[in-house]
């Protein structure tokens, strides 16, 4: 038996999802630089968290 190697790549999708939640960092760390007492509310990460990983992206599908 020979094994190959097989790279994969991403598709397309994979690279929409990976650029949401990269641009789901970049505002959480633009708010924080606007208000530092954003960042280090567990709280409200947790909020944001579910708010730009869960809701929005369930929104955007059903939308579509």
């Amino acid at each position: 038996m020979r094994l190959r190697l097989s790279f994969d790549r991403p598709d397309r999708r994979d690279l929409n999802v990976f650029g949401g939640y990269c641009l789901a960092a970049a505002v959480y760390i633009a708010i924080g630089v606007a208000w530092i007492d954003f960042l280090f509310s567990f709280w409200v990460g947790l909020g944001y968290l579910l708010l730009a990983a869960w809701l929005i992206p369930t929104l955007v599908r059903r939308l579509a």
